[in-house]
């Protein structure tokens, strides 16, 4: 077993991830119910936490029939349902899926999100693995960035199926999702109720905390009718 990719609970069946965790035909990627397994309420990497995980099989994988992995990984997405329903804990509990309001809101440039994972801590080639794998759950805020900075640092097409965020190298802070963080949710705390909503998916960049690089994330709430329309016709 290793670590394939993060993803988040939104409800006590429904798993949801990166389409280009499970689908990426040009490293000849496809994988299959039977391939996974999804370890939910984690915190420490490899080792199982007794009283705190549970682990899950999977019945069904859905990819988006939109997504586009031959140029840009537009409408990377997926959902996962698992067999049996997981029973909520301290440990274990769905993410809120945002609505219009939350959007207009929140989703704003500056504002900031968070983004967690077990990915790599650096861009992999400069260290050895056990340096660049982290042991516990890792967490990072960043803010949002304005559309047309996310277009100029990139010469892979945006859409509006994607946002981006991280620092500007002037700002002088830095922060980032890495090899190993896809899937995983960007989040972001809704003020008036205290409650998490996740507004992205963790998919694509170019390196890691490069400057003048931005991560690409998934624009859940532009795909959230696909989503509502499989969990009604999946159960």
């Amino acid at each position: 077993q290793e670590l394939l990719c993060a993803a988040s609970l939104i409800s006590d069946r429904w798993v949801l991830t990166a389409a280009h965790c499970l689908l990426y035909p040009p490293w000849d990627k496809n994988f299959t119910v039977n391939d996974i397994l999804v370890r939910i309420g984690k915190y420490a990497r490899s080792r199982y936490e007794r009283n705190m995980e549970k682990i899950s099989t999977l019945e069904k994988i859905i990819i988006h029939p939109g997504y586009n992995w031959r140029e840009n990984l537009d409408r990377d997405i997926a959902l996962m349902k698992l067999k049996k329903p997981v029973a909520f804990s301290d440990y274990i509990h769905p993410v809120c899926l945002p609505d219009k309001q939350i959007v207009t809101s929140l989703l704003q440039a500056g504002h900031k999100g968070r983004v967690t994972g077990w990915g790599n801590l650096k861009e992999m080639w400069t260290v050895n693995m056990n340096e660049v794998q982290p042991s516990v759950l890792q967490m990072v805020n960043l803010p949002l960035v304005e559309r047309p900075i996310c277009k100029a640092s990139t010469g892979i097409r945006v859409t509006d199926n994607m946002f981006c965020a991280g620092y500007k190298p002037e700002e002088g802070k830095r922060g980032d999702a890495c090899e190993g963080d896809s899937g995983g949710p960007f989040v972001m705390k809704n003020p008036y109720n205290n409650r998490w909503y996740q507004m992205g998916i963790v998919s694509w960049g170019e390196g890691c905390d490069r400057d003048g690089k931005y991560g690409f994330y998934t624009h859940v709430f532009r795909l959230k009718k696909w989503i509502r329309k499989m969990v009604d016709r999946f159960g």
